[in-house]
C-alpha cells in the first residue's frame, strides 16, 4: 500500500468532506474515544473543527501520555507545570455542558488548588462517572464538592485519599459504584463513609493494612448488592488480626481476597447469590502446610451459607484443613461449587456432604499434588508404574448424597494426568448416578504431547459410569 492510499481519506471524488459534514453530536461521539489531548488537536483541521472538542462528553486527562513520562517514567517540574496549565486550559475552554466521564491521572501535582478546581469544574458539569489517580501522592484530601454531587454515580479513587464526612451526614447521594484504595484506613471514618451513601450498590475496597495498627470497621448498607474486599498487609510477617463486619441484607455478590489477616463477621444476607473466598498462600503452600488463622475462615463461611454459588481457593481449603475440622457449615441453597485443592483432600467429601442440593462441581486450576516438570522428559504419573504413595486424593469410605442424587455436571480444568487426578475422575464417574456431563480440559503444558493426551483420554473413556446419561468430554 503506498503512502497516499494509507492516509485517512475525508473527501469523496467530488471533493466533499463527508466527515466534517456530520452533526456535532456524531463528531463528539467519535472524539470521545480519544484522549482529550488528541481530541483537542483536531481544532487545527479547519474552522469547522475548531470548537467541536469543547462539547466532548468525556474528558480523559492523563500525564502518562507525555513523551517525557514515556521515556523516563517520571516528570520534571517544568513538564508537570505544562500539564497543569493544559488541564486548566481545557476547563476554561470547555463550556459548562454535562459530562459523562472525567478521568484524571497525575504523576506529580505541584499546585493543589488546581486539583480542587478541576474536580469542582467536573462536578459543576454534572459529571456522572469520575476516576481520580494521583500517583505517588499520599494522604490527599478529597475535595468537598464531591460529597454533595447529585449526579455522580460512579467514583473510582486509585490513590491514598482522606475523607471528610459532611456535617449533614449524607454524602454522595446518587453514588451507585464506588472503587477505593485505602492505605491508612481509619475505623470510624470508614464506617460512616459507606453507611451514609444512600444509593450505593457496588463497593470495592483495596486495603493496605499495617500490622501494628488493628483495623476494625463496619460495612453497613441496606442498598449494597456487590462487595469486593482485597486486603494486603504491608508487614509481611505481621500477625495482627483485623476485623470486618458486613451488615448488608440485600448483598448478592461477595468477593474476598485476603492473606488472611482479617476476621470476618457477616450477618447473613437473604439474597446472596455468589461468594468467592480467595485466601492466598502461594508462597507458603508450595512448601510445607503453614499454620493458618483457621477459625476466621470458618466464621466467614458460617455467615454466607445462603449462597447459591461458592468458590474456594486452595489457600482457603488449606486453612480449613489446618483447623482439623470434621464438619463444614451447611449450604442448603448451594447449586454450584468451584474448588481449587492442593492440601485438604480429606475435607472434600465432608464439604460435599454439607451441600445437599449441589448440581454443578468445578475443579479450578490445580488439583492433586504437584509434580516435577522436566521438559520432554515429563511423564504423567498415571502412565508411570513406578510412582510411589501420593499425598493427594484418596477414595473416601462413603459417597456424599449430592453426588449420588443431585450433581449433574462436573468439570475438571487444567488436567495434568496425575495419578491422583485420574483416581478422582474414576471415583466421580462411578458414583455420579445422575450425571449428564463430565468435562475434562488438559493443561496447556501437555498441548504438544498429543500422543500422551490420546492415551490418557482412552484410559478415562474406559472408566465405569454410574449414570447412563453421562457424556464424558475430553478436550485435548
Amino acid at each position: 500500500m503506498d503512502g497516499k492510499s494509507s492516509k485517512l481519506k475525508v473527501e469523496n471524488q467530488d471533493g466533499e468532506d463527508r466527515i466534517s459534514s456530520l452533526p456535532d453530536s456524531v463528531l463528539c461521539h467519535i472524539l470521545s474515544y480519544l484522549p482529550t489531548k488528541t481530541a483537542m488537536a483536531t481544532c487545527i483541521l479547519s474552522s469547522r473543527w475548531k470548537l467541536v472538542w469543547t462539547s466532548l462528553p468525556n474528558l480523559c486527562l492523563d500525564d502518562r501520555l507525555l513523551l517525557e513520562y514515556k521515556r523516563t517514567q517520571h516528570l520534571s517540574d517544568v513538564t508537570s507545570a505544562t500539564f497543569e496549565n493544559f488541564v486548566n486550559r481545557v476547563f476554561l475552554l470547555h463550556p459548562p455542558v454535562d459530562l459523562n466521564k472525567f478521568f484524571l491521572h497525575c504523576f506529580k501535582l505541584r499546585d493543589w488548588t488546581c486539583f480542587n478546581f478541576w474536580v469542582s469544574a467536573a462536578i459543576m458539569r454534572n459529571v456522572r462517572d469520575m476516576e481520580l489517580n494521583l500517583e505517588h501522592h499520599d494522604r490527599v484530601e478529597l475535595p468537598e464538592s464531591i460529597y454533595t454531587s447529585k449526579t455522580l454515580e460512579v467514583l473510582k479513587l486509585d490513590s491514598d485519599f482522606t475523607f471528610k464526612i459532611p456535617a449533614s451526614g449524607i454524602c454522595l447521594p446518587s453514588l451507585k459504584i464506588f472503587r477505593v484504595v485505602m492505605r491508612y484506613p481509619r475505623n470510624n471514618l470508614i464506617e460512616k463513609l459507606f453507611s451514609n451513601c444512600p444509593a450505593l450498590e457496588d463497593l470495592s475496597i483495596m486495603g493496605y493494612l499495617h500490622g501494628a495498627d488493628m483495623v476494625a470497621f463496619n460495612i453497613s448498607s441496606l442498598t449494597l448488592k456487590r462487595l469486593s474486599l482485597v486486603f494486603e498487609d504491608v508487614d509481611e510477617f505481621s500477625y495482627t488480626e483485623h476485623l470486618v463486619v458486613i451488615e448488608a441484607p440485600n448483598l448478592e455478590h461477595l468477593f474476598i481476597r485476603d492473606c488472611p489477616l482479617v476476621s470476618y463477621l457477616v450477618h447473613k444476607p437473604h439474597a446472596l447469590m455468589k461468594v468467592v473466598v480467595n485466601f492466598y498462600y502461594e508462597s507458603l503452600i508450595d512448601f510445607d502446610p503453614p499454620d493458618f488463622p483457621d477459625q476466621s475462615v470458618v466464621q466467614l463461611l458460617e455467615g454466607v451459607t445462603n449462597a447459591k454459588f461458592l468458590s474456594l481457593s486452595k489457600g482457603t481449603i488449606a486453612a480449613l484443613d489446618s483447623a482439623d475440622l470434621d464438619f463444614f457449615p451447611l449450604f442448603s441453597n448451594l447449586t454450584c461449587l468451584e474448588v481449587d485443592i492442593k492440601y485438604g483432600w480429606r475435607l472434600f467429601p465432608i464439604i460435599l456432604s454439607s451441600m445437599p442440593n449441589l448440581e454443578s462441581l468445578v475443579f479450578e486450576k490445580d488439583i492433586g499434588v504437584e509434580c516435577e516438570w522436566t521438559g520432554q522428559q515429563f511423564m504423567p504419573d498415571c502412565l508411570n508404574q513406578d510412582v510411589g504413595v501420593e499425598s493427594g486424593w484418596t477414595e473416601p469410605s462413603f459417597v456424599p448424597h449430592c453426588l449420588r442424587s443431585n450433581i449433574k455436571t462436573i468439570e475438571i480444568r487444567r488436567f495434568e494426568g496425575k495419578k491422583s487426578q485420574v483416581k478422582l475422575i474414576k471415583y466421580l464417574l462411578k458414583n455420579g448416578e445422575v450425571l449428564n456431563s463430565f468435562m475434562v480440559t488438559f493443561h496447556k503444558k501437555l498441548s504438544r504431547k498429543s500422543g500422551l493426551k490420546d492415551k490418557i483420554a482412552r484410559k478415562l473413556w474406559k472408566f465405569e459410569k454410574g449414570s447412563r446419561t453421562c457424556e464424558l468430554k475430553v478436550f485435548i
